[in-house]
């Protein structure tokens, strides 16, 4: 069965780099075998999941600790269910 190849849309992002980043990013795309563009592309993306992931946790967080005495208030609700 032949396979068929489906294109994504992409959009184009212009930015600037200072000289320094710009030769790293050369040099780790050299070394990965990976155009600059997706080396950058994947860089941007896994940057962007830390961000995501950390306001998550943080969110996550401050949840629990809304919600701190309910769960307390609940844990001693329970607390002789197995005792009999």
């Amino acid at each position: 069965m032949p396979r068929t190849k489906v294109k994504l849309k992409k959009e184009r992002m212009s930015f600037f780099v200072n000289p320094e980043l710009s030769e790293r990013v050369s040099k780790l795309s050299r070394q990965t075998n990976q155009t600059v563009s997706e080396f950058a592309r994947k860089a941007l993306d896994e940057y962007i999941r830390q961000i995501e992931l950390q306001k998550t946790e943080k969110e996550l967080e401050e949840g629990y600790k809304a919600n701190y005495q309910y769960y307390l208030n609940s844990q001693e609700e329970w607390k002789f269910a197995d005792n009999e």
